[in-house]
């Protein structure tokens, strides 16, 4: 649903509206003193394969590098091998590993606490976690290990 200049609720789905935009035209289009944090986004409950993994990766990054010029970027990822393989693709842009900081568990152990996100980020040399923010309420004192281990720390959700 959305709303009229007019006031009128109308019906409105993505598929017949409007269609997503690529990379390659967000790029274009916003203002280049913008920054995008762009979220490698992958299937929770799939074990993908490295190869697949870089193939993905290079895609995005190839139009990262030919159309992003001097906009901010930062890359982020919920899967630990994409944004380890990330960094390692890569030097210009910081990488962040994000997590539910233990609110859910997956299969991969990596991402089911702060202190695995927190020794993915040392091993591996990204720039920090974007943690739930309900996990650092339920672990507060491994904020002062991550600002210790000098990696960044960021958060979203709702703190009710």
């Amino acid at each position: 649903m959305r709303k009229t200049k007019d006031g009128k609720i109308v019906s409105w789905t993505v598929e017949t509206d409007d269609s997503a935009c690529t990379l390659k035209e967000a790029f274009e289009k916003v203002n280049p003193s913008i920054g995008f944090n762009i979220e490698l986004k992958f299937d929770d409950h799939i074990v993908y394969q490295q190869d697949y993994l870089i193939h993905v990766l290079k895609a995005v990054l190839h139009v990262v590098l030919e159309y992003a010029k001097d906009r901010p970027i930062i890359f982020s990822s919920f899967q630990p091998d994409a944004a380890l393989l990330v960094k390692n693709l890569q030097t210009c842009y910081p990488v962040f590993f994000l997590t539910n900081g233990g609110t859910e568990i997956y299969y991969d152990v990596r991402r089911n606490s702060l202190e695995e996100a927190t020794k993915l980020c040392l091993e591996g040399g990204l720039e920090g976690i974007v943690s739930e923010v309900k996990g650092i309420f339920r672990n507060p004192g491994l904020v002062n290990k991550i600002k210790e281990s000098k990696l960044s720390l960021l958060t979203y959700g709702k703190l009710k």
